[in-house]
This record gives C-alpha cells, sequence and structure tokens, in this order.
C-alpha cells in the first residue's frame, strides 16, 4: 500500500473492525452486509478496498455504478457477473412482469453458485447512482440471499439520497438485513489530520488550518498535501476540492488537458480507442498524452484490463467536466458519440446520452434514433424504468405539431406498464389510439383499446375502457381474429358496469362466436377465457367447466404451455366446487410442471396458492400455513397486490377452527383499507369479531351485509364462501335472524364444496347449513345435513371439518375457548403479566392483551382475579 493511500485510512479503526467483522461472518458462511456513506471524498471507495484487500481467501467482485449518464441497466452487476467469470445472464423479455423476477432469480443463482467454490464479497460502489433495475435488484437480493457465504459492502452518498427515493427505500431493506452494519463516514478529526501529516512527512503544513479548511474531508486533505510538495503555499486562499483539483491541473501539457476533457465526457471509466477515435489521433498518441495525468494521480491504469483507465475520484472528473464551456461540452458529446458508435465500444445507452447531449451538433433525428435504440436495448434487459425514459425522450424529439407517432406512444406505455406504473401508461395508450383515430388506423387503434384494456385491475367499472373498445369495435377496419379479442375484453370490461353481468354473458357468447367464425384458434382461447369469466358466481358451473376444457384442447393443439396453465387454473376452483378432488390434484401437478418447465415465478405463486388449498383442505394445517406464507413473501417479491389478500384469506381459514383469528385482526382491518371494494373482508371481519366474543359489531356487520337480500355481496366467485364465513359468525354469536336469512341463501347448493375465489376452501355448504339449522333449532334437519356433509367430506378427502354439531351439542358450549386462550389463561391464573405471557408463548405483547381481551368477554368477568377463579374452578389454572 502507498503512503497517501495508507495515510487515508488514518482515524479508521472503528469502520475497519466493521469490515474486518464482516470478512469473518463471510469465511464462517453467514454473510451479511455493510452499508458505507458520507459525503465526497469521504474516503468510502478506498475503505472498501481497504476491506477487500483484507478478504484473504475470498473471491472479491466489484460493481461500480456510473457517476455519468448514460449507464446500461443493471451495469454494476455486469461487472460483478463478468468478475465472477460468470457469462451475461439473459431471459425472455415477452414473458412479461415475471421476465424481471425469472431474471433475477438467475443473477441470485449465479452469486450463490460462485460462492459454493469458497466466500466471496462484492462491493458495489456509488450506490446512488445506481439506475433502478439495478437498485430493484439489490432490493430483492436483500430479502432472498443471506444467509449465504457473501459479505456485501455498499457504498453511497446519504447527501445524494432523496428520502422518499427507491435507492432510500433499498438502503432502509438492506439495514433491515441480517448482521446489518452501518459506517457513516464523518471528517477526520484534527489528531487524525496531524498524523497523517507526519507519516506523508509533510513538516511544515499547520494541521489545525489544514483541518478547519478540509472539514477533515480526506480527499480534499490528500489533495491539498500534493499541491504544497508541489510548491504551492499553505495559505493559499482554496475553499473547496474541487479548486484544490483545478489547481493541480492547471500545470498539466495541453495536450493532457484536452485528453482529459474527453475522458471526463467519456466517464469515469473509460479505453484507449474511443478516446484515441474522439481525440481524433493514434492510439499510442492518446495514450502518451494521458501519462502527465496518471503521474500525477488524477488517472490510473485499470487493474482489471489492459489500455482501460480510471479517473482517481469521480470529483476528479467532475472538477474537469465542469470547466468545459456549453458550446465545447456539446463539441466533445459529439466527438464521443461518433467515437464510440465507429469504434463499436459504445452501449446502446451510452450513444443515446451522448447524442441527446451533443443535439446542437448531431440534430435531433440522429439523437432521437439513438435514444429508440436505448429504448430497446433496455426493454429486452427487462429494465422497463429505463426504456421509458428513454421512449419519452424519442418522443420529444419526433414529436411534431397535432401528429402523435402511435407506435413510440404504444412502446412507452408497453414499458410503463411493465414497471407498475399503470396510470401513466394508461394515458399513453389512450393517446396512441386517439392518434389512430385520427388517422383512421383501425389495427393500432384496436392494438391501443385492447392495450388499455391490460392496465385493469378487474375491480371496479371502467366505463372509459368500454367506450374505447366500442370505438375500436366501430372500426371498419378491425380483422375478424381482432374484433373477436376487442369484444372478449368487452364482455370482461361489462361484467363490472352496474347490472352488468347479464349482458357480459352475452357479449362472451358472442365473442366466442366471433372467434369460431374467424377460424382464429388464439382468439378462441382468449374468448373462451372472458366466457369463464364472465360466468363465474354460484350459478353456470357446467358451462364454466365446459369453457375450461375448450380452452385446455385449444392449449394442447397450439403446444402453448401457458395457455395450458391458464386452463388449468381456471379449472382448479371450478373443478374443486364439484368435489374432483382426483382432478383438481392432477391440475396442480401439470401447473407445477409447467412453471418448472418455463421457470416462471408468478406461475410458481399460483401453484404455491392451489398448494396451500389442497392442504388445508385435507387438513394438514401446519403445512397450509407455511405455504400460505410462502406464497405471499414470494407474491410480494413479485409486486402483487392480491397477494396480502390471499396470505389473509388462506390463514383465517387455517385459524378459525384453532381459535386464532385475533392474530389476523391488525391484518384484517388493513386489508379493509387497501381493498375497500373486498366485500369477502368484511366476512371475515365479523367472524373474528364473533370469534373474540365481540357478538354486538359481529352482528351489526351480519346484518348490514345481510340487508336487502344480500344486496352487498356481489353473486361472483366469493358469494357462496362468503355466506359460509357469515353463517359461522351467525352461529358463534347466536344471530337467528341473520342465520335464517342465510340459510335461505346457502340452503340449494348443500352439495357444492366452497371455495372463496380460488384459494381458500370451506368445506361443503351441507356443513354450515347444518350449524345454522341447528341454531335455528331444526335439530331433525341439522341431524341429516350434517350427515350429508360427512359422507361428501370422506367421499372428497377433506379432513380439516369434523362433525359440525359436535362443538354446539356439547353442554356448556356457551363458553367454548380456544387452545391459545386456554394457555393465555393458564398463565394468566398463575400471576404471570402480560409481558410474561408475550414471552412464554412467543407472540407479542399486543396479541396477549387481545386474548386476555376476548377471555373477559367469553367467561363474564372483569378483571383478573374474577378470570383467575374462574380458571381454578375448572382447573385452567397453570
Amino acid at each position: 500500500m502507498s503512503r497517501p493511500a495508507a495515510s487515508a485510512l488514518i482515524g479508521r479503526r472503528a469502520e475497519l473492525a466493521v469490515l474486518d467483522a464482516l470478512i469473518a461472518q463471510t469465511a464462517a458462511g453467514a454473510g451479511g452486509i455493510v452499508l458505507i456513506t458520507g459525503d465526497p471524498g469521504a474516503g468510502k471507495t478506498r475503505l472498501a478496498r481497504e476491506a477487500a484487500g483484507r478478504a484473504a481467501g475470498a473471491m472479491v467482485a466489484w460493481g461500480a455504478c456510473r457517476e455519468s449518464e448514460g449507464a446500461p441497466p443493471l451495469w454494476p452487476w455486469m461487472q460483478v457477473l463478468r468478475r465472477l467469470g460468470k457469462a451475461a445472464i439473459t431471459v425472455d423479455a415477452a414473458e412479461g412482469a415475471a421476465a424481471r423476477f425469472r431474471l433475477y432469480e438467475r443473477i441470485e443463482h449465479a452469486l450463490r453458485e460462485s460462492a459454493d467454490s469458497g466466500p466471496q464479497l462484492v462491493v458495489i460502489d456509488d450506490l446512488h447512482r445506481a439506475d433502478e433495475a439495478s437498485l430493484r435488484f439489490l432490493g430483492y437480493l436483500s430479502e432472498a440471499l443471506w444467509p449465504a457465504p457473501i459479505g456485501m459492502i455498499v457504498t453511497y452518498r446519504d447527501t445524494e439520497v432523496p428520502a422518499a427515493s427507491l435507492t432510500a427505500s433499498v438502503i432502509a431493506q438492506l439495514a433491515r438485513g441480517p448482521g446489518s452494519r452501518r459506517c457513516e463516514l464523518t471528517g477526520l478529526s484534527q489528531d487524525s489530520v496531524a498524523q497523517w501529516l507526519r507519516a506523508a512527512g509533510a513538516d511544515g503544513i499547520d494541521a489545525a488550518d489544514l483541518h478547519a479548511r478540509t472539514g477533515g474531508n480526506p480527499l480534499f486533505i490528500a489533495e491539498s498535501i500534493r499541491l504544497f510538495t508541489e510548491g504551492a503555499q499553505p495559505d493559499a486562499p482554496l475553499r473547496s476540492v474541487g479548486e484544490v483539483i483545478r489547481e493541480r491541473l492547471a500545470p498539466l501539457p495541453q495536450a493532457c488537458r484536452d485528453a482529459l476533457e474527453v475522458a471526463a465526457v467519456l466517464g469515469r471509466d473509460f479505453e484507449y480507442p474511443p478516446l484515441a477515435a474522439a481525440l481524433q489521433t493514434s492510439p499510442a498518441n492518446a495514450v502518451a498524452a494521458l501519462d502527465p495525468a496518471v503521474s500525477a494521480r488524477l488517472v490510473a491504469p485499470a487493474d482489471s484490463r489492459a489500455g482501460a483507465y480510471r479517473f482517481v475520484h469521480t470529483l476528479i472528473r467532475d472538477a474537469v467536466e465542469e470547466q468545459l464551456a456549453p458550446s465545447r461540452r456539446a463539441d466533445l458529446h459529439a466527438r464521443v458519440f461518433a467515437a464510440l458508435r465507429d469504434t463499436g465500444w459504445g452501449q446502446a445507452s451510452d450513444l443515446a446520452h451522448h447524442a441527446v447531449q451533443a443535439r446542437p451538433i448531431v440534430s435531433d433525428e440522429v439523437a432521437a434514433d439513438a435514444a429508440r435504440s436505448a429504448a430497446d436495448a433496455a426493454d429486452r434487459l427487462l429494465a422497463w424504468e429505463d426504456a421509458a425514459t428513454w421512449w419519452r425522450m424519442a418522443i420529444a424529439l419526433t414529436r411534431r405539431r397535432d401528429s402523435l407517432d402511435t407506435n413510440l406512444e404504444m412502446r412507452l406505455g408497453r414499458s410503463l406498464l411493465l414497471a407498475g406504473q399503470i396510470d401513466e401508461a394508461r394515458e399513453h395508450f389512450e393517446a396512441a389510439a386517439d392518434q389512430a383515430a385520427r388517422t383512421g388506423d383501425g389495427a393500432a387503434l384496436a392494438a391501443s383499446a385492447l392495450a388499455a384494456g391490460d392496465t385493469v385491475a378487474e375491480v371496479a367499472a371502467d366505463h372509459r375502457l368500454v367506450a374505447l373498445l366500442d370505438r375500436a369495435l366501430r372500426h371498419p377496419g378491425v380483422p375478424a381474429g381482432t374484433r373477436a379479442r376487442l369484444t372478449a375484453r368487452r364482455a370482461i370490461a361489462t361484467y363490472w358496469q352496474p347490472g352488468g353481468r347479464d349482458e357480459s354473458r352475452r357479449v362472451s357468447a358472442a365473442a366466442v362466436q366471433l372467434a369460431e367464425q374467424a377460424d382464429d384458434t388464439e382468439a378462441l382461447g382468449a374468448a373462451l377465457i372472458a366466457r369463464q369469466f364472465t360466468l363465474r358466481g354460484p350459478d353456470f358451473l357446467e358451462d364454466r367447466l365446459s369453457a375450461g376444457l375448450a380452452v385446455l384442447d385449444i392449449a394442447t393443439r397450439l403446444g402453448d404451455q401457458d395457455l395450458r396453465f391458464r386452463a388449468h387454473q381456471w379449472l382448479v376452483p371450478d373443478r374443486y366446487q364439484i368435489g374432483a378432488l382426483d382432478l383438481v390434484r392432477a391440475d396442480v401437478e401439470q401447473m407445477a410442471a409447467i412453471a418448472q418447465e418455463r421457470r416462471n415465478p408468478l406461475q410458481r405463486w399460483w401453484v404455491l396458492i392451489y398448494r396451500g388449498l389442497l392442504a388445508g383442505f385435507a387438513g394438514r394445517y401446519a403445512e397450509a400455513e407455511e405455504l400460505a406464507h410462502a406464497a405471499a413473501a414470494l407474491g410480494r417479491r413479485l409486486g402483487l397486490p392480491a397477494a396480502d389478500a390471499y396470505r389473509i384469506g388462506q390463514l383465517s381459514r387455517i385459524y378459525w377452527p384453532a381459535g386464532r383469528l385475533a392474530e389476523l385482526q391488525d391484518d384484517i382491518l388493513e386489508a379493509l383499507v387497501r381493498f375497500p371494494g373486498l366485500v369477502t373482508l368484511r366476512c371475515t371481519r365479523a367472524l373474528a369479531e364473533a370469534a373474540a366474543g365481540r357478538c354486538a359489531a359481529a352482528t351489526d356487520e351480519i346484518e348490514a351485509l345481510a340487508a336487502d337480500g344480500f344486496a352487498a355481496l356481489p353473486r361472483d366467485s366469493l358469494y357462496l364462501a362468503s355466506l359460509a364465513i357469515l353463517a359461522e359468525a351467525a352461529v358463534t354469536c347466536r344471530a337467528t335472524h341473520a342465520a335464517r336469512q342465510i340459510l335461505g341463501e346457502l340452503g340449494p347448493y348443500a352439495s357444492r364444496n366452497l371455495i372463496q375465489g380460488v384459494p381458500v376452501g370451506w368445506g361443503a355448504a351441507a356443513w354450515h347449513i347444518a350449524r345454522l339449522e341447528w341454531l335455528l333449532g331444526r335439530r331433525g334437519d341439522a341431524t341429516r345435513s350434517a350427515a350429508t356433509a360427512k359422507r361428501l367430506h370422506r367421499q372428497w378427502g377433506a379432513a380439516g371439518l369434523g362433525d359440525p354439531l359436535a362443538d354446539l351439542s356439547r353442554p356448556g358450549a356457551a363458553v367454548v375457548l380456544s387452545r391459545r386462550e386456554s394457555e393465555v389463561l393458564g398463565l394468566l391464573a398463575s400471576g404471570r403479566a402480560n409481558a410474561e405471557i408475550a414471552v412464554a408463548l412467543g407472540v407479542s405483547v399486543h396479541t396477549v392483551e387481545r386474548h386476555v381481551a376476548n377471555i373477559f368477554v367469553k367467561i363474564a368477568v372483569r378483571n383478573r382475579s374474577e378470570a383467575t377463579a374462574w380458571a381454578h374452578r375448572r382447573g385452567l389454572a397453570g
């Protein structure tokens, strides 16, 4: 280590100890993260390099985020993979949003595979300048990678991370990771500055004065010492590190300064071929021109490969670039653009950046072409946020008065849609549709309308979408197959219109007919899926099954694995409802095989959901709970809004018979805020209130939902399961009036195996009917319904629900404590405080408080003394 480099680490003993601990953890197989933050010049990169040097026996991979614009997506991770000897990793971008997750999984696998041969240390430098795709991947790793023999060091300038930014969110995720530590580099102390001066042999320089000038900033100190040792006066009035660097640049030969200016425009890292081409000189002359800057330690040859250079610090590059006049800067960008294009050294994003900056010289047309190429490249790399930025630039450079490029608007909308920016994507699809209508382009109008349909989450009416689909359907230039697809999409949109379900079913039938007339197999598949969707609800079960089998046949004939998956996906809930569990299990295994073959994470999520459904139905509650949590974790990483709602639904069904619904109370309330239109959540809240003994609140909710013939409950795929949930709440609270209403609705479906949408099974309707009949005093009917339920459950292999009348027939059944409530009461009666009970049971104090409140209501006591006496009388005291 050189003397200046060693001196730069003076005063960093505590930080080095943190990094040494990370290296030790990594060698032990646990790994972890160290976040190094501080101002420019604080020594973040220097500290990371020192850690890399200390990591004996570990493979070190360094990924630097570019400080200049135009970095390709995933740039730091490309560097890391290259240094680990891994080939470029790609996936099929045509697979849509799930493709990015697959890409992330493959990169994660490459990191793990590399670590199998020994511990590795990954450094991500200058995270504050990372592209969005790189940030999102790092956020994914924070949840998926550790524990692993991989240590990670991440450096960033906290002053350049806005509080509400994606970067701040990812840093917060990393900080919560296992073994995560944060090192905040502040200015060195005056004693450390004095020690540095002694180590550098810089006698005669006042340490207090230098400390006051520099604020203890290590780069400012190092550059000042170099300047002073080269003859500058120690009392020169220099106020910033930039001024110090510019003073050091001044004596360099003109050829060297010219080369540095071109290099600064190229970026912090640069190669000699494009440098020489931009300088319009030979490679030998270009390298020779840099020699004085290398001697002055302003730039240095890169360690990784011959002919590559790097500015020693980004502030040096910044100081060079800041001196350029606007005209000079544009000229250099034009020269660099031509050099990168002609030598083949430039990435598409590099070329676009330089072309846009050089527009006064290269023209808007050339810059727009470069922006389109960059957008295409970013889309292929699944960096949709970057792609959207370049599509916007291309549109801005090509837009004419009262004229839009429909194709560019569509491409921008697609990138935004895949990036999750739904509202903005919709705006651009609609703009493309308006332009297509003005120009009479029927094909483009239809494509825009279908694309707008992709932005809609099917939970509410969307009148604008229906109007847009109708406009496309009225156009005479729309081909027959496309017309069938538009009609199918309109059927789904109409389903959500007030009173639109009958019309939606009529329209879906018309879509099937149009597709058959067009002899368009793919359009027929889309139409049949729409048909299946619009027939959702308690009725039309046989029609849905018929449509699902037709889709499966089409998918098999086309060899379309994704369509096959969707066919099985929609057959599962319908086959489940008729009790064809063998077929359901076969469907799920077919889905699992397709998901494995396609390596599609969204498909894997569905497989987890359905396996959880089957495990819960079979009474394997521990397995079902584990699957519910696994599905929720994967769904969150995929960014699926439904993931949390599905988790609550599956866990509610698992926790209800175990008396654990109180554990989900907060989750249910939060979900009601997020999904106000999901009425089943209100039913679940009523059941949770009933289970907790808060029967007044539960009954109010039941009666509100039962009003006007259950008008609040849509007759959709959630309808019958919602009634079953309300039935259990009514039985628990002895709400006989509501029970009579629920029985009237549920009675015709006694042999139906109830499913809540797709993820949750509630068993035979007869099981819940028996309980309602018992509550209403119809004991003979209840006994017959119970027998039907038990026969169906035996036939279907349902072990999750026993005799529906067992708990209702027991003497004293009015007071039923769950297993967890009994445990809490036993510990309370033994004199334990709530905090002690929480520790003993491994739950939060808040959860214990809820259990205690519920117990007091159920056993009709007012305080802990009365509860203790009640427990002792019944032998429940611990």
